[in-house]
């Protein structure tokens, strides 16, 4: 048996992206295989929404996945669509035709919301749109806590709470090299302001004596304004760049309150490299972090962090601890099988029901 996925491909890498990659290396138990429809974006857009949307070129791009859907539902082993999408009203309108494209051909179709749900359907005709696509799904998947009280609170559709993955070769058994002083403070991901880059530069103000680095596509008003010289702006990296970041880091810092955030791939690659954290309240990095795995600090604040990076350097056992905590959490719950296994006893679970 087939799931289509409706997700974008590489390139770019990263988000919904890296994900759609992952799952197509990955191999789902019951013999369930992986087909994509590319839903990237096409002509020159930027991920992060910094580029105006052309109405004929996104027309064009929603006829082609149509099309595309129509063509993959042939295949009779094709039995569940899984949508990946934030919850942009744009996206959700395009997904509508596609989930009622899956229910002419008789199929399940599964909504994905790769964001915080909450912070992304903030407007009435964004809430109507949302209802409408999740009233047609014939089950929600959600990254965050936060987005499944939403679903529960506004449509009578089933909902379940499935975070990302990664490899289990990519999670280490510990971190071996905890050092006495902590010598690199590392942030992945976009380097733009709504990612916390901002604040990660003041914060950097008051560590002359610990290097930032920022690793990622940097946004031009960033890397032209005046910077800290313990700050580093890394530019992107490839896969065993990153990792050797990792590796070589004391502490990962990641105070995004990005809109489209939803579950964050580089905090869990942190995690799995054994790196005490220190996040946001956003998204689901609270649920990842727990109060075990780091510090939890309010948005935009950049005081707190100051005050949690300074009981990261008091306090080396507390490191220790928060270290090997991060690797259990991940590995008990955010590897490939564990969370793939959830896809799949999902998907076998809604087989189950009659077909709309």
């Amino acid at each position: 048996m087939k799931t289509i996925l409706l997700a974008p491909t590489p390139p770019p890498a990263g988000g919904i992206a890296s994900w759609t990659v992952r799952m197509q290396n990955t191999s789902l138990k019951n013999g369930w295989e992986v087909a994509v429809v590319d839903e990237k974006l096409i002509g020159n857009r930027d991920i992060f929404g910094n580029t105006k949307m052309s109405l004929i070129i996104e027309i064009k791009r929603c006829l082609k996945i149509w099309t595309q859907l129509w063509k993959s539902l042939n295949d009779p082993d094709a039995k569940i669509v899984h949508s990946n999408i934030p919850a942009g009203t744009t996206g959700m309108l395009r997904e509508y035709v596609c989930a009622l494209i899956t229910k002419v051909r008789k199929r399940k179709f599964i909504i994905h919301y790769r964001c915080t749900i909450p912070n992304m359907v903030t407007s009435r005709f964004g809430l109507l749109i949302f209802r409408a696509l999740t009233n047609k799904s014939d089950l929600v998947f959600a990254l965050n806590s936060v987005s499944v009280e939403f679903v529960k609170k506004n449509s009578n559709t089933p909902v379940k709470l499935i975070p990302n993955f990664i490899e289990k070769n990519d999670v280490v058994k510990e971190k071996t090299n905890i050092s006495e002083k902590i010598q690199r403070v590392l942030y992945i991901g976009g380097v733009i302001e709504s990612k916390g880059c901002l604040d990660i530069l003041e914060v950097a103000k008051e560590f002359p004596n610990i290097q930032f680095r920022l690793v990622g596509k940097t946004e031009a008003n960033i890397l032209n304004m005046d910077k800290p010289s313990n700050v580093v702006l890394c530019g992107e990296k490839n896969k065993e760049e990153v990792k050797r970041e990792l590796e070589e880091a004391d502490v990962f810092i990641f105070v995004s309150y990005f809109l489209g955030e939803g579950f964050s791939n580089a905090l869990v690659e942190a995690m799995a490299n054994g790196l005490p954290c220190i996040v946001s309240d956003w998204a689901a990095n609270k649920d990842m972090i727990e109060e075990n795995g780091g510090f939890v600090v309010p948005i935009k604040d950049t005081q707190a962090i100051i005050n949690a990076l300074n009981k990261l350097i008091r306090d080396k056992s507390l490191r220790k601890i928060q270290s090997q905590w991060n690797i259990n959490k991940v590995r008990n719950y955010y590897i490939d099988k564990i969370v793939t296994e959830m896809y799949v006893d999902a998907y076998e679970n809604i087989l189950k029901e009659k077909v709309e």
